[in-house]
């Protein structure tokens, strides 16, 4: 733990990574972040997710909108229902800010042999069966796609 710990130090001094360029406070990239998975999501369901009052999350939402981040859209069924979708330009910025962050990781991988490699392999694959088996003790609902597959 003490060494990831040094490395992800050392990760905050990289300024090739998108997200310190960006102007957004964490709740911000939070909402970014669960609108990628869950876009059109509804208000009241965001509320919940991020364990916030509706009059926090609207001053959030409100902000993103202003960035051109998000959009709100009144439901099809229930007009009085709120629904947030991320538009291109959330979609973009979050793109960027995963993308820099993969370049880093690859930058770092390239400096790195083929046995080591394997062994990082190994490592990382019991790492995301823990965290898997974690998760589902905690009874949170894991999608079994790309997003939680190990490529290396």
């Amino acid at each position: 733990m003490a060494a990831e710990q040094r490395l992800r130090t050392l990760f905050a001094y990289d300024r090739t990574n998108r997200l310190f360029s960006v102007n957004l406070t964490m709740q911000q990239l939070k909402v970014l972040i669960l609108l990628a998975r869950h876009d059109g999501i509804a208000s009241h369901e965001l509320t919940r997710h991020l364990g916030v009052t509706s009059a926090t999350l609207s001053g959030i939402v409100d902000r993103l909108v202003t960035h051109g981040y998000v959009t709100r859209t009144e439901d099809r069924h229930d007009r009085r229902i709120r629904r947030i979708h991320l538009s291109p330009a959330g979609r973009e910025v979050l793109t960027d800010i995963m993308d820099s962050g993969n370049q880093a990781q690859r930058r770092l991988l390239d400096r790195l042999d083929d046995e080591t490699l394997l062994m990082l392999e190994t490592v990382l694959a019991r790492l995301l069966d823990a965290a898997r088996a974690d998760a589902l003790e905690q009874g949170v609902d894991i999608p079994d796609d790309e997003a939680t597959s190990l490529e290396v």
